[in-house]
């Protein structure tokens, strides 16, 4: 078969390599479900919701944003897998073959800080079990390097926050603000918060203050 698919100057018939062409075709939707820009196609979108439902049951829903982006993984056999169509398997497939991942090129600390805060590529993995995570993740809604950022900001510049008092009982605006999202004790949360940035790598952290050699958001 190699043989006859090889052109008719060569010696062979030309004949369409069915496998190869198919394989294009899973790269090219490939390409545009990797678009993150305004531009991104409809069906991505819709394409990312149904990759979330086999993602690992272990795994908290509303931690989960895109399997390109965080740790876990859609499995591509087993029951869960039934809940992806034969395209989606497909193209998971060859992102699983060309070990599509995000590409380590020079990223700006504003995009480091748009990635996901939870199960963080670069990260030092940490369970979402504490009392104080779960505060943050469904209290803050933090879903953004740039959420944990904010949150801990009182930390990190205390200069610039000059009422902030490091206990549970602080009124200054941040902790107020907090406590009106449902928080109880907003200074252990932002400590928690921290701590969650800290697990970044120093190249991959965007709260320093050095230019960063860091992965590029584009999905390619």
């Amino acid at each position: 078969m190699a043989n006859l698919q090889r052109p008719i100057h060569e010696v062979g018939l030309n004949i369409l390599d069915i496998k190869s062409r198919n394989e294009a075709i899973e790269i090219i939707w490939l390409k545009a479900y990797l678009n993150f820009t305004p531009s991104q196609q409809k069906w991505a979108t819709v394409t990312d919701h149904i990759i979330l439902t086999p993602a690992p049951p272990q795994s908290i829903k509303k931690a989960r944003e895109n399997l390109f982006l965080q740790t876990w993984t859609a499995p591509l056999k087993g029951q869960r897998a039934k809940r992806m169509n034969n395209d989606i398997k497909r193209m998971l497939k060859t992102v699983r073959k060309y070990k599509v991942n995000l590409a380590a090129i020079k990223m700006t600390p504003h995009l480091l800080a748009q990635l996901p805060a939870w199960y963080h590529l670069s990260a030092e993995q940490k369970p979402i079990a504490s009392t104080t995570a779960k505060c943050l993740l469904q209290k803050h809604n933090i879903v953004k390097v740039a959420d944990l950022i904010k949150t801990s900001a009182h930390l990190r510049h205390p200069t610039q926050h000059p009422t902030y008092q490091k206990n549970r009982n602080c009124t200054c605006r941040e902790c107020s603000n907090d406590r009106d999202l449902g928080c109880r004790n907003p200074h252990k949360c932002a400590k928690e918060a921290l701590v969650r940035i800290d697990l970044i790598p120093p190249k991959h952290n965007p709260t320093t203050q050095e230019p960063l050699d860091g992965m590029s958001l584009t999905r390619s």
